[in-house]
């Protein structure tokens, strides 16, 4: 099997190139290994004083060292007096010409580079038959059309290890075999044949969004007669697609409908994306609203006070009828993070033809909890995280993470994190600055890159520094308006404690702050939850003697 570069994500439709990724799978499988093939390599050349650019579909290396460039055509084609034309909303172009500029190109940019290779190239057509027509411009042993394709890996792997000619009697540049690595290097840095992540960023949220679509799609048709449902599921496997799914359904069949969830960060952007009919609130979020209406104004220095006010609340709903059976739809995310008597505060509330979604993932309880059962449920089980870059979820699984191996469904195979080490604060300054710099020459944008420290909110260094290098952070404040919203600081770099980031999502992550004697289960569980938050790139600052302990498993 051939290599590609880069590598494709695996059953992603591309818009308009979906005929081009069909080639390109099927040569993958086809070509045997040592040959790797380059797809959609741009080129550029000078005529007559005038700059020319395009696109080479596929270049494939073979493992003597020969090049072709491959161009597939597929759609409406037409011949006209010998000369195949491709046919475009905005015209046509002339097929044999195209062939005959981009090889010249790809010539005069290995002379240029002071490589030597033989240089063929190929007209692939898996929809069009040339049979009984001749094509003046281009000779038909450079022709695979329908009727040849399905053998088009034989013939790319015989005309590469003859040698082959020149489309055209264009001359080849002949001469002991380049060495491969020369050439390898030449078509991934001088035809930069890389992601752009700034785009593959977007495409990858879409694609995670498809494809994390399953939990959403078939848990809500599961029928059981206690209307209860636990789905141990763990992160990035679409547990938030479910929940708006669900709000989503319950809004439009005029239900009410109840999601909790324990942490406020994840509370403020589920209300983002839920129906307006929803109630989204943290639990302690609802107990505080409670006393407030019954009582008055918490005093928020009080000790113990979250602890009095939840056992307040669940006496309120025990002793209060209109509490209970409220609800047809009750989701309580973080499950794992909740004790068994806020759970029991909540399960009254819903009503007798009702249906109650605990969702949890042990691998991210940050918090002590005693465990809880419930009662005549449904439990689902997914391993499946589509989030993270197949690279990093080897990380989580060579380190052993999670009880259960991470099963990798990321459309982008990424690369396996950076660590940064440090002694002091000046260190951990700049190496997270280090960080964040690999991640913008990735191409991610600052505002898609997340500090997310270690430590808690105060007792964050970072969190408490209002710029990193030439950024200015965004940091939360700990307080909140009159309206109950967030309170942040202006910035733009964002920066928040792996506690308050755990439910939401970046494309670039920089883990930093971390330090720990030992990979006990917490520290294992703080790993997950902070390297499991990124979309395409996770960078992790951490102490020595944590690097240490990450080596020594390792």
């Amino acid at each position: 099997m051939a290599v590609l570069y880069p590598s494709l994500p695996p059953a992603i439709p591309i818009n308009g190139l979906q005929r081009e990724v069909d080639v390109l799978r099927m040569l993958e499988q086809s070509l045997s290994q040592g040959y790797e093939i380059f797809h959609s390599v741009p080129w550029h050349s000078v005529h007559e004083g005038r700059d020319r650019h395009g696109e080479i579909d596929l270049v494939v290396l073979g493992p003597t060292g020969n090049i072709m460039l491959l161009e597939i055509k597929s759609g409406t084609l037409k011949l006209i007096d010998g000369v195949m034309f491709k046919l475009y909303k905005d015209g046509s172009k002339d097929v044999g010409r195209q062939l005959r500029v981009q090889h010249a190109a790809m010539v005069s940019r290995l002379q240029q580079a002071g490589l030597r290779a033989v240089v063929t190239n190929c007209l692939v057509l898996p929809d069009f038959r040339v049979e009984g027509q001749h094509v003046l411009s281009i000779p038909p042993e450079r022709i695979v059309d329908a009727t040849g394709f399905a053998q088009l890996g034989s013939y790319v792997m015989e005309a590469l290890s003859s040698g082959g000619g020149s489309a055209g009697g264009s001359s080849l540049i002949k001469a002991e075999p380049s060495p491969l690595t020369a050439l390898r290097q030449f078509l991934c840095n001088e035809f930069k044949v890389t992601p752009d992540l700034r785009v593959l960023g977007a495409q990858l949220r879409q694609t995670t969004l498809r494809l994390a679509d399953g939990l959403a799609t078939w848990v809500p048709r599961i029928d059981t007669p206690s209307g209860v449902l636990r789905i141990q599921a763990t992160a990035g496997s679409g547990k938030t697609q479910l929940a708006l799914r669900l709000l989503q359904d319950a809004a439009a069949t005029s239900q009410r409908s109840l999601y909790v969830c324990y942490n406020r960060a994840l509370a403020d952007h589920i209300t983002q994306l839920a129906p307006t009919r929803a109630h989204v609130a943290s639990f302690h979020e609802l107990c505080v609203d409670h006393h407030r209406r019954h009582v008055g104004e918490p005093d928020f220095g009080a000790q113990g006070l979250y602890d009095q006010l939840s056992a307040e609340y669940k006496a309120a709903v025990e002793a209060t009828p209109e509490m209970q059976g409220r609800y047809q739809l009750i989701i309580i995310d973080e499950g794992q993070d909740f004790e068994p008597d806020w759970v029991a505060s909540l399960l009254p509330q819903l009503s007798e033809d009702g249906r109650i979604y605990l969702l949890e993932d042990a691998a991210q309880r940050l918090y002590p909890r005693e465990e809880f059962d419930l009662s005549d449920v449904v439990t689902v089980h997914c391993q499946d995280n589509f989030r993270t870059p197949r690279q990093i979820c080897q990380v989580l699984n060579a380190l052993k993470l999670s009880q259960a191996p991470i099963e990798a469904r990321s459309a982008y195979e990424g690369e396996v994190p950076n660590f940064h080490t440090y002694t002091t604060e000046a260190q951990l300054r700049r190496q997270t600055e280090t960080a964040v710099k690999h991640l913008l020459s990735l191409g991610i944008a600052l505002s898609d890159i997340a500090l997310v420290s270690w430590r808690g909110l105060t007792n964050s260094v970072l969190i408490q520094t209002p710029a990193l290098g030439d950024w200015s952070l965004r940091r939360p404040t700990g307080k909140y308006s009159k309206s109950g919203d967030a309170l942040w600081t202006e910035g733009e770099l964002l920066v928040d404690s792996v506690y308050r980031f755990k439910g939401q999502s970046a494309a670039g992550i920089v883990l930093t702050e971390v330090d720990f004697a030992a990979l006990d289960e917490g520290v294992k569980r703080k790993l997950f939850v902070g390297l499991t938050r990124a979309h395409i790139a996770a960078e992790v600052v951490l102490t020595e003697r944590a690097a240490g302990e990450l080596m020594g498993v390792l």
